[in-house]
């Protein structure tokens, strides 16, 4: 072959884009591709050169046809996402502003209070002191067993979340049966349950008021079905005192009472939260959406003004409940977030995340970043909780001094809230660990897991 035979690329005497895994198309080729796009195949005296530019041509503007039609496909979707990414607000009730009112009188005064007591602390504080308590602590910690299980009578499927009441006499259990038990903290035996047909679904969230002397629970199912039980009955088997019938469209994953408890909050797969007042649950104060998958976990700031919320894709977001604005986004997790928790310090807050890790936020920087990132466990975080004392202290206590997680793992780890390090690892679950809680004295914690049993671990 002779130099100036060569084929020259991108050449159009040469056919470009008429190449076949890089031979050059024969002339029967040319026609069987004219052919197939229904052109016809020889024109009057035409050569073979002019039909091949000639299916070139067609070739080249069907492409810029292609680019063009991307582009405008390109340029509707980005239209479309600027359409769901718009902020919108829509008109609240007066029932809204009366209890936004509340919660900014209520909080207020809390956050005055816990303000006053760390000033206090801080005024007296003896560096010596403080280590020689945290050391106290762990020592504590580190001596945490197992000190009995229960089997509950009448319950064949996995439990699902666990709670102690305000007194830490009563321990409450959901039930993926659609059932909650009640036991007794000190031996595990079983004092009430539920008549049958409230929740036809797993009890998903499961939360105790927490103020005034009854023992009043709030439960919500998979069915989308959020009931109120009164403990404080002679029945051994109860019916709700209110419900909110289908509060969700889709399965609800937590319930839980606001600090003062006037109000609770419910999360749900059908991406919202909502903000209830039990005394008319005809319809909910605030329906919030806010993150693009299904929302799992959430948390009430401990003097009631904030909070927050986490869901499968992976962000947390924090609410100002007082005005309805959201104020923080936490997007340091890889997988979804399963459960969150606030110290009651009022600045910490805890995420746990199927990326095997707890991460702690410092509510005062103003960062997304997070202040720390256990890692945790080596399977899924399925739930996580601070200590919190039942009544705070202007000395030096044990509020907040410690954090508990549960996991997929079969494990239960016990971990110093001031370091980040690990006390204690408890074992004896034989599956999946569902759920925790730690008594209010902080002398005990339970847990639940698709082994249906109940363990309840304490120290010397």
């Amino acid at each position: 072959m002779e130099l100036n035979e060569i084929p020259i690329v991108n050449d159009p005497k040469q056919g470009y884009g008429l190449i076949n895994n890089g031979v050059q198309l024969s002339d029967d080729d040319v026609k069987v591709e004219l052919t197939k796009r229904n052109q016809p195949t020889t024109l009057l005296n035409e050569t073979k050169d002019e039909r091949r530019t000639r299916l070139q041509k067609i070739i080249d503007e069907s492409r810029q046809d292609q680019i063009v039609s991307s582009d405008q496909d390109m340029e509707d979707d980005e239209g479309d996402d600027e359409d769901d990414e718009e902020e919108f607000y829509t008109p609240g009730s007066d029932e809204l502003y009366q209890a936004r009112l509340k919660i900014l009188s209520y909080s207020l005064e809390r956050a005055d209070k816990r303000l006053q007591a760390q000033k206090e602390r801080s005024k007296k504080q003896d560096f010596t002191q403080i280590l020689k308590a945290r050391r106290s602590i762990n020592a504590d910690l580190s001596q945490i067993e197992l000190y009995g299980t229960q089997l509950i009578p009448g319950n064949t499927r996995a439990l699902s979340a666990t709670r102690f009441n305000n007194n830490g006499t009563l321990i409450g259990c959901g039930s993926w049966d659609g059932n909650v038990y009640f036991l007794n903290s000190t031996d595990l035996k079983l004092e009430k349950s539920l008549l049958s047909g409230f929740h036809t679904e797993k009890v998903s969230g499961i939360d105790w008021k927490p103020i005034g002397d009854e023992n009043i629970l709030v439960s919500g199912g998979n069915e989308g079905c959020i009931n109120f039980w009164n403990i404080d009955t002679e029945k051994d088997k109860l019916s709700p005192t209110n419900s909110i019938k289908q509060a969700h469209s889709n399965r609800i994953t937590k319930t839980l009472y606001h600090p003062s408890g006037d109000y609770i909050a419910s999360t749900s797969f059908d991406q919202t939260w909502k903000l209830w007042d039990p005394r008319r649950p005809e319809s909910e104060l605030v329906e919030q959406e806010g993150h693009s998958k299904e929302l799992f976990a959430a948390s009430f700031h401990p003097d009631g003004s904030l909070l927050a919320t986490g869901g499968l894709d992976a962000i947390g977001r924090i609410w100002d409940l007082r005005s309805g604005r959201s104020i923080a986004l936490l997007q340091s997790h890889i997988k979804g977030i399963y459960s969150m928790d606030w110290s009651n310090n009022g600045y910490h807050l805890a995420t746990a995340s199927g990326d095997c890790s707890v991460k702690i936020w410092d509510l005062r920087k103003l960062s997304s970043k997070e202040l720390f990132s256990i890692p945790a466990h080596n399977k899924l975080v399925s739930e996580v909780r601070f200590y919190h004392q039942k009544e705070a202290s202007r000395d030096l206590d044990r509020d907040s001094s410690y954090l508990i997680t549960s996991s997929y793992d079969n494990t239960i780890n016990i971990w110093s809230a001031d370091n980040w390090v690990k006390q204690k690892s408890l074992q004896g679950h034989n599956d999946k660990i569902m759920s925790c809680d730690i008594s209010p004295n902080g002398d005990s914690i339970v847990s639940c897991g698709w082994d249906r049993s109940v363990k309840l671990w304490s120290g010397p």
